[in-house]
């Protein structure tokens, strides 16, 4: 991708208060919202978020060709509850009733989009560490970046009500002209090596209890696999900021897709290499991503499609995806297994692109996706509720659906894991196994040492 540090024509901030002022004539005859787009230089969207003074930051790159970033909340829609995934699709249809849509300098406008996350399980981001994340929240940011390709366009959203006064209009224009200025900063370069870190393992000691635990209750039939998850905290220095971390993601984690949520001082970010869903009109697509082996040796994972225990794994993932998906589709195709290969960890991997009867929205087919055995288990009631039970580490938004939709229902969403929450001096690191009949303790605790390689590395940590 080539990046271009120069935006088409630059503008100081007397240009852009005369530009809002024009789009609060034409359209400012209500209580609306106006999103406001103009050209922006093609860069790496995550040097957005490095622009201080906002706590709410989302970022979105599902590709190398298109990626999302926001700062500042022009609206924020939370749920909580099982209900959660309809409460968000029913807030955002009304929120998205209420927007008008301006290109303030020619040329097509993105749509709006909104950025966010729901909980693994509603109700559980129940410790500290997760203090001022929901169990959904997704964000309209004041100001978003988007680039698709070699376009870019800033997006500045506000009310008829702040842009109808000459200083509601003075201060989006100078918070927009610091946003415009942020896109053309590089980010200084992170350290190779993080000094004076602690690692505390807080699940090594329980983990052969914890795997132990669901190998009995699937020799006893009522599992046939649940996926046991890890958490490691580091401690002791300041961690990088987010937009430094996804930087390096950028080559640490390739072919992934690179997200990030921040409630205040904390950031929840990662680097998935698992889509649960993506609609277009009535097309659907989505994978089976389960069976794993270490990444930097392409012999190993040739392997995987030998190894009996890691295609029963799998076929329990694609067994369960297509039973949800068939139903609702016109036409089911799979392709797979095959070796999805990554930097630091190789999986197999089923992709499914279908054709539904009716365009139903991405949240009701995220509803029904999520979690996938590949990071619950199977049965998925009985799996939840065993790990909810057993599992130590609070999984808060770690393994949930992470994603974007707009206001047609068409959207993307990845499943949130090879990720971690950060704030001030700690990070704490989330990785999983999926346990099924033949699995083993130390063998599985390797696999989550590969899966927490890439966000180790990002961080500088060796």
């Amino acid at each position: 991708m080539n990046y271009s540090d120069e935006p088409a024509e630059w503008r100081g901030e007397a240009t852009l208060e005369s530009l809002f002022s024009r789009a609060l004539g034409d359209h400012g005859h209500s209580n609306r919202m106006l999103c406001m787009s103009l050209n922006a230089p093609v860069v790496p969207a995550e040097r957005l978020l490095s622009l201080p003074g906002y706590e709410s930051r989302t970022f979105w790159a599902a590709s190398p060709e298109e990626e999302r970033a926001g700062v500042g909340s022009a609206s924020a829609l939370v749920a909580t509850g099982a209900t959660r995934f309809g409460e968000i699709r029913e807030r955002a249809e009304t929120l998205f009733r209420e927007l008008v849509i301006v290109t303030l300098d020619g040329g097509p406008a993105p749509d709006p989009t909104l950025i966010g996350a729901f909980a693994f399980q509603p109700g559980r981001p129940t410790s500290a560490v997760w203090g001022g994340f929901s169990d959904a929240q997704f964000v309209l940011p004041r100001i978003a970046y988007t680039r698709r390709a070699a376009r870019a366009w800033l997006t500045v959203s506000a009310s008829q009500q702040e842009l109808s006064s000459l200083a509601g209009r003075s201060r989006l224009a100078r918070e927009t002209d610091a946003a415009l200025q942020s896109l053309r900063r590089k980010l200084s370069p992170l350290p190779s090596a993080v000094s004076d870190l602690v690692v505390v393992d807080e699940a090594e000691t329980g983990w052969s209890a914890l795997v132990s635990g669901i190998r009995g209750e699937i020799d006893a039939g009522r599992l046939e696999k649940a996926v046991a998850a890890r958490r490691v905290v580091l401690r002791g220095a300041p961690m990088p900021h987010p937009a430094r971390v996804l930087e390096r993601l950028r080559s640490e984690a390739p072919g992934c897709t690179r997200f990030a949520l921040s409630v205040g001082p904390r950031t929840f970010l990662g680097a998935s290499p698992e889509r649960l869903v993506k609609r277009s009109g009535l097309r659907v697509w989505t994978e089976a991503l389960a069976g794993s082996v270490r990444g930097d040796d392409p012999t190993l994972g040739a392997s995987l499609l030998l190894s009996r225990k890691d295609r029963d794994e799998h076929s329990i993932v694609a067994r369960e995806i297509r039973m949800v998906l068939a139903p609702l589709s016109e036409s089911l195709f799979a392709a797979g297994p095959d070796v999805h290969q990554l930097r630091h960890v190789s999986h197999l991997r089923t992709r499914f692109e279908g054709r539904l009867k009716e365009p139903l929205h991405v949240l009701d087919l995220v509803a029904q996706l999520h979690p996938t055995s590949a990071v619950g288990g199977t049965p998925r009631s009985a799996a939840l509720d065993w790990l909810a039970e057993h599992e130590n580490a609070d999984r808060g938004l770690y393994a949930g659906p992470f994603g974007t939709f707009d206001r047609s229902g068409n959207g993307e969403f990845a499943v949130a894991i090879r990720s971690g929450l950060f704030a001030g001096n700690e990070a704490h690191l989330f990785a999983g196994a999926g346990i099924v009949d033949g699995s083993e303790a130390q063998s599985e605790l390797r696999e989550t040492h590969w899966k927490l390689r890439s966000l180790l590395a990002a961080l500088g940590v060796d």
